[in-house]
Order: structure tokens, then sequence, then C-alpha cells
């Protein structure tokens, strides 16, 4: 940050205000931004909104330059960020003077996590996030009880491929509801231990909650709800399974409130039950980068599965989970034109700076091999996960994770699409994916077709 200090004269039309509206914000809420709405991601996809979305962005930032943009008309002081190395300054600059617990946050994540230490500030927020950066071992690609992770997965995977092939009909397809049964019940082994795998009850509260929450502070908070779903979640914390994710941190009643902590995984394995899903649907392309992965899932035996990995990767940034990455000043703050003030919502929008082929040559392309070879993490405007301070404290815990299920759905097929939706092309990928509208089959046949390509 820089320049002179005055207030930046840079600010949106009317008719920009509206489309930026229309295009960007109105999508993004109309899918649900704590809890998907299917009705909102097929008209996002149909309409083919996320590419439109990128087409508004890139022309305002050749309009107007790289500095946020100061959004005018909606009534409270917002810009978009256009630049991926503002992104940079707002991810590191996290807590001081980018706040990540901005207004709409903690309104939302208040819902079910009071104590998340996502929105909260000073010593408790370090120390809750201290408590997430140790029990998901931050900075290791191979989590301590990777052994008991990887027999979650190949229970909740066997089971489910079992089940499939046993049933006859529609109910042979493996759909988005029951993939997702399937992936919270492993959440919950993982969290908590294989006791809660049939804890339905838990995630159903907590999903009552988050679609309230998608309504942030316009919705009162269901004080009961909220209450009967943590002391859930204090039950299944005082219970936990040594190798368990939550028996790393402390016990309920303490500063760190374990019970907030946790919600917020469940909350987090949600999307990467999104992410996953749509995962599978790139690992049905043709192409040298989903041969290579399924092999690794085929033939690799440890816990150490860096294709799989980054295919989870890849799936975020090719479609992502977190649709717009938020901070808030904290005070004014100078750019290179001009100052904001205090209070400032800076808006990153993930789509923009994932999938704008101007700017990044693989945007459109399933790559694994950029979270390889370094070029992923050099691109500051690539966040699937966040970084800085406030990044995600599960970003190697989830790849990790969803790599073992990855593998055991493999070894356990292999799968091969069954909707009615075009097969992806691993270089031409549309710039939505409808993880809704995805189904699957188990049929017992050779992953391989007569061509070579996998079977559609």
């Amino acid at each position: 940050m820089g320049g002179e200090r005055r207030r930046s004269t840079r600010g949106t039309t009317p008719a920009e205000t509206a489309r930026v509206v229309t295009s960007v914000l109105a999508p993004t809420v109309a899918r649900g931004v704590i809890v998907r709405r299917p009705v909102g991601e097929a008209l996002v996809s149909a309409l083919d909104l996320d590419r439109g979305l990128v087409s508004t962005l890139r022309s305002l930032r050749e309009r107007y330059g790289d500095d946020p943009l100061p959004l005018d008309h909606l009534g409270r002081s917002a810009a978009l960020v256009l630049s991926p190395e503002d992104v940079r300054t707002l991810l590191r600059g996290t807590p001081d003077p980018f706040s990540p617990g901005e207004a709409e946050k903690r309104g939302a994540l208040s819902h079910f996590q009071p104590h998340g230490a996502l929105i909260s500030r000073g010593g408790p927020r370090a120390l809750r996030r201290e408590a997430n950066e140790e029990a998901l071992a931050l900075g290791r690609a191979v989590h301590p009880d990777a052994d008991a992770i990887a027999g979650h997965a190949e229970e909740e995977a066997r089971t489910l491929v079992a089940a499939l092939r046993g049933a006859r009909g529609a109910g042979s397809e493996l759909d988005w509801s029951r993939f997702s049964q399937s992936f919270d019940a492993l959440a919950r082994r993982v969290v908590f231990g294989a006791f809660a795998a049939e804890d339905r009850r838990t995630t159903g509260l907590l999903k009552t909650l988050r679609s309230r929450a998608n309504w942030s502070y316009l919705a009162p908070v269901s004080e009961r709800t909220r209450r009967t779903f943590l002391d859930r979640v204090r039950e299944n914390v005082d219970r936990a399974a040594p190798d368990s994710l939550a028996a790393r941190l402390g016990r309920p009643g303490s500063e760190e409130h374990p019970e907030d902590q946790v919600a917020h995984w469940l909350f987090a394995f949600d999307a990467a039950a999104v992410a996953t899903y749509r995962a599978l649907a790139l690992l049905t392309c043709a192409g040298p980068a989903a041969d290579a992965a399924r092999d690794e899932g085929l033939t690799e035996t440890g816990n150490d599965l860096p294709l799989l990995r980054a295919t989870l990767r890849e799936s975020v940034r090719l479609w992502p989970t977190t649709l717009v990455v938020i901070r808030e000043s904290t005070r004014e703050t100078t750019w290179r034109e001009g100052t904001f003030p205090e209070g400032t919502a800076f808006l990153m929008m993930s789509s923009y700076f994932h999938r704008d082929s101007a700017r990044t040559p693989y945007a459109d392309t399933f790559d694994p091999e950029i979270w390889r070879d370094g070029r992923a993490e050099r691109d500051p405007g690539i966040l699937p996960f966040g970084y800085g301070p406030a990044g995600c404290p599960g970003r190697d815990l989830v790849p990790l994770t969803v790599s073992l299920f990855l593998r055991s759905l493999i070894r356990n097929g292999p799968p091969r699409r069954a909707d009615d939706g075009p097969a992806l092309r691993y270089r031409a990928l549309p710039a939505s994916l409808d993880h809704f509208a995805l189904r699957f089959s188990y049929p017992d046949v050779s992953m391989k077709n007569e061509t070579g390509g996998p079977t559609r």
C-alpha cells in the first residue's frame, strides 16, 4: 500500500453497480453463502453466470486499474478487489488492519459457533486459532492420525459402493444426496470417532442452523436449536476416540470452546463434500492428469497421495466452495491511488482470480501439477483454502482426508458418470459445475473402454 493519502475518487456508476449486483453479488447470494441452494446452483450453471462474473470484473479492472474499486450506491463502504497482488495484501494483513470477522461473517457464523476462532478477537482468537492448528496438524501433509482416517475412509467407501451395487434401478446410482450422507458420516468419524458415524441428528441440527446463517444477521439466532446442537457436540467431544481430531482439543468448558471449533470443522467438511464430489467427476476426464491420479489411487498403499490431494485442490480452484472472501478494514488504509475508510468491506471473488484465462494460462484446465511444481503457490490470487494468518487451518487435513476417500472409491469402483451432462474435457472445463446434478454408477467393468478413455 502506498501513494498519496487522499480519498479514492474512483467508484462505480449506477449502471456499473447494477451490473455488479446482477452478475456478481446476486448469483452469490442465490447459491447460498453458508449452505448451497439447489435452485441457485442450477440457475448459475444454466446461465453460465460464473463466466459472466469473470467477464464483468475483468472489464472493470481494464477500465479502472488495479486498485480496489469502491462500490458506490450500496449503502455501506465496500470495494471490489481486482488485483491478485491486493489479495496477498489483504490476506497477509489479517487480522490487522484487515479483520476476517466482518459483520456479515459474524452474523452468519454466530448462528452455530459463537466462539469460533474465525469470528473471535484478541487473545481468545489467538488461543483458539492455535488450538485449531495443532489439532488439524497445519503444515503436515500427512496427519498423525492418518492411519485412522484411512480406515474410516475405506469403511465408508466400501459400505457406500456395496449399497449401490446391491440396489436396483435409480437406487443403484450415486447421487448427491447419497454421497453427502456418506461423506457426513466420514466427517463425524474423523472428528469424533467411529461411534459418531450414525449420529445424523447432530449433522441435521447443524444444517438447520446453517440455513438460517445464509441470511447472516438478518435472521435471528435460534437460541434453542443452537444450544441443542452445541450440547450434542460437547457430548461427542467428551466421548471422542483417542485417534480423532476432537481428542486433540481441550475439554468443553475451557476458554478454547472446543465445541465451537468442532462446529466449524463439521461446517467446513460440508464444503469438502461438494469439492470431493466434483473431484470424482474430474477423475472421469480423459487425459493424462486424470489417468495419473487414478493410477495413484489404484497402486499407492501409503497415506501420502499427492496427485489425489492435488485433484481436490484443483476441484476447489476450478469451482470454488468459498464464493467470496471478505476482509474488513480496522482503520483507514492507503492504496496506490487513494485511501479507504475504516470499516470498508473488501470483496475478493474467488472465481474471478481462479478462472480469468486472460491472466492464468491453466484457468480452465485440470492440471494437478500446478500444486506440485509451485505455480499455484506463487499466484497470490489462487486461494482455495486461503493463506496468511487467517488461512484455513485444515488446508492440509482436508486434502489428506479426501485423497484417502477418493482412493477408496476408486478401488471399490471404478465409478463412471451416469447423468445427462456433457463429459468433462480436461482442457476446456465449464466455469460452473452443479454438483446437485451429478450422478455416478459403479458397474463391474473396467474404467477403460476399447478406445483407451474412461467409460461414460
